[in-house]
């Protein structure tokens, strides 16, 4: 039975990138919505009308092809797979009952597309989401899908993957995210659209910092239910030029870059580091970096140059001391510190070192204390 559980693992892994398949499965052109594109050529809605009906058959026989799969590989390797086999057939009544609910899982799947196929796909879910959009000027389903599909044939939509399942599209006056077995569709003049959360996810490439997501509420004016669509922050501003309705943002909604949470982390580092004590010049100027705030940070060397495993770094590597007066705010130096920085190190930026912006000192961030005025009694 272990070489049964095996190759049911594998089956069922199969099976799950079948349904979301990851980025190098779409590379290789063999996904369901890839093959479809080669066969179907009606126009956007009746492509997704149809490839919906397909992946319903597709997932729903994907029970029933497992046990046909162990009877293959029984047949195949009668040794191995023997009693496997002997189950799939009638040993064990858990097993009479998957196959047969996978039988009824098929076989329903099949009736569900044959009726939605009635009237020439009327019935479909997709077509009677469509019919909300009628008007005088387009009065029935294949209307509006007629104007969709001529505007999606144009180059000025914008077209974002969401994930595996999921595209956002946006034409000149439609807004629509595709999903597994159905789309959902906005007009835009009569949609509001409100931002309401920011999710913040792990960055995943080394050019972008779009690890933030904004999550939008699609509300059409029809009796339709509204949609979530989830635009990330290297996308907002284009999703902002393709819609012609304002996007309102609730006010906990702040697009936060990569050098803001960095900022911010270096900040808490610095207050944990010794404060420095500072007799305040009388001609002492605004922060040199943004010539805003008094200068409140001070480089004084408190690392004690040894890496990960506690070896004592190369001379090169250590940090100097640095005898330049405060000069800068902590925002700044927290900048400053940020762009002597590489992209592709970005995970490892609040142990590296930079140099000071004027004696070029080399510190780190344990380096970085506040400052404390000190003023001297006359």
């Amino acid at each position: 039975m272990d070489h049964t559980m095996i190759s049911i693992f594998v089956f069922v892994v199969i099976c799950f990138f079948t349904i979301f398949p990851t980025t190098e499965i779409e590379d290789t052109g063999l996904t369901v919505d890839q093959l479809c594109s080669h066969c179907i050529t009606d126009g956007f809605v009746q492509y997704h009308i149809k490839v919906t009906c397909i992946k319903l058959v597709l997932h729903s026989v994907m029970p029933l092809c497992l046990v046909g799969f162990i009877r293959l590989l029984a047949f195949i390797n009668p040794d191995d797979f023997a009693n496997a086999a002997a189950v799939t057939y009638s040993g064990q009544f858990v097993w009479e009952v998957f196959y047969a609910l996978a039988w009824t899982l098929a076989i329903l799947a099949v009736l569900t597309v044959l009726y939605w196929y009635i009237d020439k796909w009327s019935n479909h879910p997709i077509a009677k989401h469509l019919q909300l959009f009628t008007k005088p000027t387009m009065p029935d389903w294949r209307s509006v899908a007629t104007n969709i599909n001529d505007e999606y044939r144009r180059n000025t939509k914008m077209e974002i993957r969401s994930n595996a399942i999921s595209t956002l599209v946006v034409t000149e006056n439609w807004i629509i995210k595709t999903n597994l077995y159905r789309i959902n569709v906005a007009h835009q003049n009569e949609t509001s659209l409100v931002g309401y959360k920011i999710d913040i996810q792990d960055v995943t490439t080394d050019i972008s910092d779009a690890s933030q997501y904004v999550n939008i509420a699609v509300k059409p004016l029809q009796d339709s239910k509204h949609f979530i669509i989830r635009v990330s922050g290297e996308h907002f501003s284009d999703f902002q030029d393709h819609v012609n309705r304002p996007i309102v943002l609730l006010p906990s909604v702040k697009f936060r870059t990569l050098i803001d949470l960095f900022v911010e982390v270096f900040k808490e580092q610095a207050t944990l580091n010794p404060v420095v004590r500072f007799t305040p010049l009388p001609d002492m100027d605004h922060c040199l970096g943004c010539l805003q705030v008094q200068p409140d940070v001070k480089i004084e060397k408190h690392c004690l140059d040894v890496d990960a495993s506690g070896a004592m770094l190369p001379e090169d590597q250590r940090c100097e001391p640095c005898l330049c007066r405060p000069q800068w705010c902590i925002t700044c130096m927290a900048l400053w510190f940020a762009s002597r920085q590489q992209r592709a190190e970005r995970d490892t930026w609040l142990s590296k070192k930079a140099t000071c912006p004027m004696c070029r000192a080399r510190f780190c961030v344990l380096d970085v204390c506040r400052v404390e005025s000190v003023v001297q009694n006359q």
